[in-house]
């Protein structure tokens, strides 16, 4: 009970906060914990993550590999869309840190 007098629930879809570039992909700060699902789309590895966002776009390199990556608002979530000249293979888990959620987003291609 005191527990949700200081740390109410999180109220509708949780917002992303922030997409950073990583050593190994991307990391994404969100105000709550976020439901993500995976899945390929003609090589590329595409997360419906249900949260809301800005669309947002960048770049980076995963060792010798150039990636794109593409944040694309839905009409309940978000499509995180990572991209590359070789099939890619990812994984991804999310830990709280200091009450906001840090989803870590690795990619390898194949």
């Amino acid at each position: 009970m005191i527990g949700r007098l200081v740390n109410p629930p999180h109220e509708g879809p949780a917002q992303i906060l922030a997409v950073e570039p990583a050593a190994d992909g991307l990391v994404l700060t969100l105000d709550a914990q976020p439901v993500v699902r995976a899945g390929h789309l003609d090589g590329a590895l595409v997360l419906q993550i249900d949260a809301s966002a800005k669309a947002q776009q960048g770049q980076l390199r995963i060792g010798d590999v150039p990636l794109r990556w593409n944040l694309e608002p839905q009409e309940q979530a978000v499509l995180l869309t990572l991209l590359s000249t070789r099939r890619l293979q990812g994984d991804w888990d999310s830990t709280e840190v200091k009450g906001q959620w840090r989803l870590n987003v690795r990619a390898r291609p194949e």
